[in-house]
């Protein structure tokens, strides 16, 4: 079995809620990330060893018109992955209560994430809820696929 070296996690803040105080939930953010340990991770990089950005894209597919994804790039804390962020609002194309695709390309490979999540009203405002994760048809299974 092929072993995907991606770790995606669906980041979402969470507000302070308080009866005297107005909260509100920020739109959720979208992370995907790379392990440096892994051969994937060259995938991500260029020759002078720095983040690939002029090759990395994430879009999705919507006819024959690929609609991007302004994407952020930074490491964890401790270093270990690479993240590739996007923001997604309120009412956006992944969190539609059915599955939907997103690609994530690099200068040598493309891959296909399949998100199924929906969109949930609560006291505090709307929030992401994520059912299922697949990269290249590979279940993520939470919170790692590959640590």
């Amino acid at each position: 079995m092929k072993r995907i070296l991606f770790l995606a996690i669906m980041l979402i803040t969470l507000t302070y809620c308080d009866k005297n105080v107005d909260c509100q939930t920020p739109p959720p953010e979208f992370s995907l990330l790379i392990n440096k340990n892994s051969e994937v991770y060259k995938e991500f990089i260029n020759q002078a060893e720095e983040i690939d950005k002029s090759h990395i894209t994430l879009y999705k597919q919507v006819n024959d018109t690929k609609k991007p994804y302004h994407i952020d790039f930074r490491y964890t804390t401790n270093n270990k992955y690479l993240v590739v962020d996007t923001q997604l609002w309120f009412k956006n194309d992944v969190y539609t209560g059915k599955t939907e695709t997103l690609y994530l390309q690099n200068a040598t490979k493309t891959y296909k994430i399949q998100v199924n999540g929906y969109m949930e009203s609560r006291k505090c405002g709307e929030y992401a809820v994520t059912n299922e994760i697949r990269v290249d048809g590979t279940k993520i299974e939470v919170p790692y696929l590959a640590k």
